[in-house]
């Protein structure tokens, strides 16, 4: 994965797989504290610990077309490798949660990405779930509610071309 969104793409994408009909998705972009910090939760079937250990002692996947799996331990080795950390905690029933921080100046920190294409995507794509964006910088806070843009456009399919790009404008202009 050579960019940021892809982790948090990979990371939805298990939430999704978990069953979770909440995810939140958290960005703290940082110069004060020389951080960039994704965070990643849900409302999903969740870990027991055994499944927890194992995924953070290896490459493992809980799919049945392959056996292991390397999103995770992507981003965990991505946030080491910049002298960050990476955090993730789960439990039976209650949902995940995923967290990396990144040393901003790294010079091995990867880009961003896109993170409004990536956000909006998710919004378009999964209506049946709920997505909280949460973003925060140093001088500038954001957040975005599905629930929200499905009121503000209402009577529009919201997966139109047109729905995708205002929105994905609109978040690239409160992040910015």
């Amino acid at each position: 994965m050579k960019t940021l969104d892809m982790h948090v793409t990979d990371i939805v994408h298990n939430s999704i797989r978990a069953g979770a009909n909440l995810i939140k998705i958290g960005l703290v972009d940082s110069d004060v504290d020389n951080i960039i910090s994704i965070s990643i939760s849900d409302n999903g079937c969740g870990m027991d610990k055994e499944t927890l250990e194992a995924i953070n002692k290896s490459f493992f996947s809980s799919r049945k077309e392959r056996k292991t799996g390397m999103g995770l331990a992507l981003l965990k080795f991505h946030a080491g490798q910049t002298g960050g950390e990476f955090f993730m905690d789960s439990s039976l029933g209650e949902g995940t949660i995923v967290k990396a921080v990144l040393k901003k100046d790294h010079i091995d920190r990867q880009p961003l990405g896109n993170i409004p294409a990536c956000v909006t995507s998710f919004i378009c794509q999964y209506q049946q779930i709920n997505f909280v964006f949460d973003y925060k910088s140093d001088n500038l806070e954001f957040s975005i509610d599905s629930t929200g843009v499905k009121e503000v456009f209402e009577g529009f399919e919201i997966n139109s071309a047109s729905v995708i790009k205002s929105l994905e404008e609109f978040i690239s202009q409160n992040i910015t």
